[in-house]
């Protein structure tokens, strides 16, 4: 065994001794009309979930609850700020994971709360997560999906089973997470629910007096580029990006704006370099509700598989995501069981056998290359389809 696999085994044994000394504290009385709900996963989950979350929110309100959320630390500031939520709890999943403190401080407080219900509606559930803040939160009432073993073991998932009350049966054939998100939403409420592009435009619409300066210096026609991904091996060639930033310029004038995180401001800076079309460079320097009021405005966002994929197609932006095979399904490309007129996000892939591996891929891959199925996309079909998104939009 390796020596990593010693440490993890530790520390997971360190943290499930710190929940289950929790769990023997007192806890205030539970509350009857407070329901806590858990979502932990990345900011595209929180998107592609908030038709689902809109609906849980409606449903507990109209018994008169209060409802409480756990969020992603990531992007809980954000969530807060949509006001679609009585409370949000922000949980950074680094410290949550390495340090025991700060787990156990965090893990309190969600205690003390004393909601009666408490609801996890990730199906890929995590056992040191969500999971985890289930069986801390005390609740009578405790509410999953059944889910399966992507991210868990077997034993882990048989024992974290018994943390709920009620878990919700999910389909375990493959399917896309809008559909998951309906399943649940159907079973939890009780109520016809349909699948569809989620609509964020009604929801940043209290955000729009926080304007960003950054943005409002160009006052024509723009597109987004988003050259980053989580992982290098998820990323399309910059010199690819930086060629269609040059057709775009070239066939009708717009500007550029390139986008990302802090991870991301060596590739936007190559990207710049690359390309002698006007683009100005703001990656690293937006919070999450800047970059949706950029996106927001966009005319057009060309981007690997990243949250901005959701939140372009959730403000009604066309959207063009280089997808590999990794969730080829789950997250992109979109299915939808009804649909409202605008465009779902297209995806440009190269199809191959091995699709559906869980980014654990089987061809060897130089550092800092993407992956055989990224990186056998060229340049050519994705303009292709660039250029039917700018005849459509200039027609």
């Amino acid at each position: 065994m390796l020596l990593k696999d010693v440490i993890e085994r530790i520390r997971n044994a360190v943290l499930f001794c710190v929940d289950t000394l929790l769990t023997l504290t007192r806890k205030e009385p539970l509350h009857p009309d407070r329901v806590l709900v858990i979502r932990l996963d990345a900011i595209g989950d929180f998107i592609l979930w908030i038709d689902a979350a809109q609906a849980t929110v409606r449903h507990y309100k109209s018994q008169g609850m209060n409802v409480v959320l756990v969020a992603n630390a990531v992007w809980a500031a954000w969530a807060k700020k949509l006001a679609m939520f009585d409370e949000v709890i922000a949980l950074d999943r680094s410290k949550f994971l390495l340090n025991p403190l700060y787990r156990y401080r965090t893990a309190y407080r969600v205690r003390m709360m004393g909601c009666a219900i408490a609801v996890q509606p990730t199906y890929s559930r995590e056992w040191l997560f969500g999971d985890a803040v289930i069986r801390l939160s005390g609740a009578a009432e405790r509410i999953g999906y059944s889910g399966d073993i992507s991210n868990v073991s077997l034993w882990q998932k048989k024992i974290s089973d018994r943390w709920y009350t009620r878990l919700i049966y999910g389909d375990p054939t493959p399917r896309m997470e809008l559909i998951r998100n309906s399943e649940f939403v159907q079973a939890l409420c009780d109520i016809s629910f349909h699948a569809k592009r989620p609509d964020l435009c009604e929801a940043i619409a209290p955000l729009r007096h926080e304007s960003y300066a950054g943005i409002n210096a160009i006052d024509q026609p723009y597109y987004v580029l988003f050259p980053g991904a989580g992982w290098e091996g998820r990323r399309w060639p910059v010199a690819n990006f930086a060629e269609i930033a040059q057709q775009l310029y070239r066939k009708i004038g717009w500007y550029g704006v390139v986008c990302g995180d802090s991870a991301d401001r060596e590739l936007a800076d190559e990207l710049c370099r690359r390309c002698s079309a006007p683009i100005l460079n703001l990656a690293g320097g937006t919070d999450l509700s800047q970059l949706t009021e950029i996106l927001s405005k966009a005319r057009l966002l060309l981007t690997n598989e990243t949250s901005a994929t959701h939140i372009a197609a959730a403000c009604g932006v066309a959207t063009i995501c280089i997808l590999g095979g990794g969730h080829y399904g789950r997250f992109m490309p979109y299915k939808v069981e009804q649909v409202d007129g605008r465009p779902l996000p297209s995806a440009i892939i190269h199809s191959m056998p091995c699709f559906g591996c869980n980014w654990q891929c089987i061809y060897e891959r130089p550092k800092g290359s993407p992956v055989r199925c990224i990186e056998r996309i060229g340049v050519e079909e994705v303009w292709h389809a660039v250029n039917e998104v700018i005849n459509s939009l200039i027609t």
